[in-house]
This record gives structure tokens, C-alpha cells and sequence, in this order.
């Protein structure tokens, strides 16, 4: 599989590429010395550029940009600098993220999957029942903490509103026998769309949904005229699936929190 320099750069740093539409609820904020990336209520870091002595600086100017109560994710690949910027930032108080999940894999695949196996049907989110579907099984297969849940569930008709206006992210469900049974989104950007959120229901596990999801954001991506595939997987769950599905590791990703 030919992996492109500039798509190996966003398989590591997508939030810098992203799409965010500039009247969005989603603003970033990038310097190139850091990209902030940050919602109504959660933040994500990536892409630190700066020399060792200016590390503490770095962290005050993301605190600066983001309040204290979002979820603040850090987000580490190997082109960080400077090289220990791990090590720096767990010394200043930075710690492993509370869902357990210190490092993942960034993994591209720039060609066609399978086709979604019969029985199961994909569409795209597009009305606010599926878009209920579709996050509390997402918070079920990621064992959402009840109290993240409740912070979000009273923006979930915004998000959906705010999601129908601007086409990012761009939500499917697929059903299993009439209900639905697995969701995902999808970011995308000029260079392909990044995938996330991919998850199935514990009772529709083993079905191909989860494949069937990746086929369909594949379809998405070609309609988009960008037909690459790019995901940041966890090396306990997503990571041997993608893999097995053909997709190709690219770098590893360290992740941090910033709790204050």
C-alpha cells in the first residue's frame, strides 16, 4: 500500500487538517507551535512544536485557551518536540486519561474494503432518532461515565442541528435485523476522512457491523474525492479489527489529560 508523506502528517496530526466550519459550536486554534482543537465541552492538543525550556510555557498557553472544566486531551505523536514532551508534561502534572487509554496506533488504508456483508444496512444519521441511536450506543460500547453523559446529553439537539448545518461530523448507524445495532463518524478533510466513535452494541457483535461501518465511510470518502481512510485505534480493541481489516500502522500515539 503507498502511503503518502502528506498522508502519513495526517494520520498523525488530523485535528490539523480537519474540517471546521468557521460558524461551528468546534473552533482550533493553531500556531504551529501547538494545535488546540476544542468543543462546548471537551479539548484535544496535539502537534507540540516548541524547544525543551518552553514546555511549561506551552501548557499555560492551552490553559489559557481552554477552561478548566472541558475534558482536555493531549495528544503525542513522534514528530513532537521535544522528543521527551511526554516526560515534561507528566512532571507538570499531566496524566494518564481516565478512560485508561495511554497510547493508540494512527493506521491509514488507501484502498477498497469489503463490501457490507447482506442482512446488515448503513445510512447516514439525518434524523435526530437515529442521532440518539447512535451516541448511547456509542457511550454503551465506550463505557461512558454516567456523569460525562450527563453533561453532554442536554447539548445532543444542538450538536445534531449543528451537525445537519455544517455536515461535520458526518454520523452513520446501521441496523441489524430492523434496529440499530452500531454507529460511527467520520471528519473529513482535503486529505481523506478520519474515522471515529466506531462502535457496535455488545448484543450485535461478531455480524460484520463494525466492517460494514468502515465500508461505508469508505463510499463517503470517494464521493468526497479523497478516498483514504485515516484512524487513531486502541491497541486492546480497535487496533487487531482495523488491522485485520488491512488497514496499516503508521506511528504510535501517546495520550495524556490535563485535570484541573
Amino acid at each position: 500500500m503507498l502511503i503518502s508523506a502528506a498522508l502519513r502528517e495526517y494520520a498523525e496530526i488530523p485535528d490539523r487538517y480537519a474540517c471546521v466550519p468557521e460558524d461551528a459550536s468546534v473552533r482550533r486554534f493553531d500556531d504551529g507551535r501547538v494545535c488546540v482543537i476544542q468543543g462546548p465541552t471537551w479539548a484535544s492538543v496535539s502537534a507540540p512544536n516548541v524547544a525543551e525550556e518552553e514546555v511549561e510555557e506551552l501548557l499555560l498557553q492551552t490553559r489559557d485557551l481552554i477552561a478548566a472544566e472541558k475534558l482536555t486531551t493531549w495528544w503525542i505523536g513522534p514528530s513532537a518536540r521535544p522528543a521527551d514532551i511526554v516526560e515534561r508534561l507528566g512532571s507538570l502534572g499531566l496524566q494518564k486519561p481516565r478512560d485508561r487509554v495511554g497510547r493508540l496506533y494512527s493506521l491509514v488504508r488507501t484502498e477498497e474494503p469489503d463490501e457490507i456483508p447482506s442482512g446488515v444496512e448503513v445510512r447516514y444519521v439525518e434524523t435526530f432518532d437515529d442521532f440518539i441511536a447512535a451516541r448511547e450506543i456509542e457511550w454503551d460500547a465506550f463505557e461512558t461515565p454516567a456523569e460525562r453523559r450527563d453533561v453532554n446529553r442536554p447539548r445532543l439537539r444542538a450538536d445534531f442541528d449543528e451537525s445537519m448545518r455544517f455536515g461535520v461530523p458526518v454520523g452513520f448507524v446501521a441496523e441489524l435485523d430492523g434496529h440499530p445495532a452500531a454507529s460511527a463518524m467520520s471528519i473529513p478533510s482535503e486529505r481523506g476522512v478520519f474515522l471515529i466513535a466506531g462502535a457496535v452494541a455488545p448484543w450485535a457483535r461478531g455480524r460484520g457491523l463494525y466492517r460494514s461501518l468502515v465500508r461505508a465511510r469508505w463510499d463517503d470518502a470517494v464521493k468526497r474525492g479523497t478516498p483514504a481512510l485515516v484512524t487513531q485505534a486502541n491497541p486492546e480493541t480497535s487496533y487487531p479489527i482495523l488491522r485485520g481489516l488491512g488497514f496499516e500502522e503508521i506511528c504510535e500515539i501517546h495520550r495524556l489529560e490535563d485535570v484541573r
